[in-house]
This record gives structure tokens, sequence and C-alpha cells, in this order.
């Protein structure tokens, strides 16, 4: 089965495509994390309710409730994705990233009828 890739990009005629069932979830949530909810029109309830919070929230807000609310979109939005766990993580680069913290995103995904590990860490800011 062939995965778009992301970025989207066309080159020769042909759309990138992920290598794997563990690359096509790596991008599948990473633009989850990134979209705000009605940032899409045809799909408007898509994407995280985390940037519907001010980015000073996040360092005093209930962390629970944001890992919840990252955890939710994931379940609904990336059904190969299962026994998910968010957590925040320093970012290293805080330079370059307002936050200076990361989300890790932890689960399980079945690819060719085997039970595998997934875990991907995505900046924010």
């Amino acid at each position: 089965m062939d995965r778009i890739a992301l970025p989207v990009t066309l080159r020769d005629g042909y759309l990138n495509r992920a290598e794997s069932v563990e690359e096509s979830i790596f991008h599948s949530v990473g633009l989850l994390l990134c979209t705000r909810p009605g940032q899409m029109e045809f799909l408007p309830e898509y994407g995280c309710d985390v940037w519907k919070m001010e980015f000073s929230d996040l360092n005093v807000a209930n962390k629970g409730e944001v890992r919840a609310s990252l955890r939710n979109a994931i379940d609904k939005f990336e059904p190969r994705l299962f026994n998910v766990s968010v957590s925040f993580t320093p970012h290293t680069d805080s330079a370059s990233h307002v936050l200076g913290m990361s989300v890790k995103v932890t689960g399980n995904y079945r690819d060719a009828g085997e039970e595998k590990k997934f875990e991907a860490t995505y900046a924010l800011g």
C-alpha cells in the first residue's frame, strides 16, 4: 500500500511516498499536532487544541489536561496508533523554538499483522 510522505511534493509527476507504516504515522501525527482546529475547511474538527491556548499557558496550565487533549486528537484522527501516551520533554535547541518544549508520543501500531512500538518527538513552537 502506498502512503504519502510529508512534506507533500510533486516530483516527476509523482508524490513522495512514505517508506513504512511507521514513517506514515510519524508524518500523520506531526501534521495533526501542528494544525489548528478549523484550519482545514474540508474537515474543520481536524487539529489539536494546544493551538487554542496561549503559549504561556503551557508552562502553567494543567499539563494533564493538555496531554489528554493531544491524546484524544491522536485517538480520533490517527486510528492506526493505539495505547497512545503523550508527555512533554524539554527541547534542547530552545533558540529556534519559542516554547523550548517538545511533545513525545508513544504507542503501538500493527504492520503486516505484527504489533510494533511507535515513539516520536515533535517540537512545539
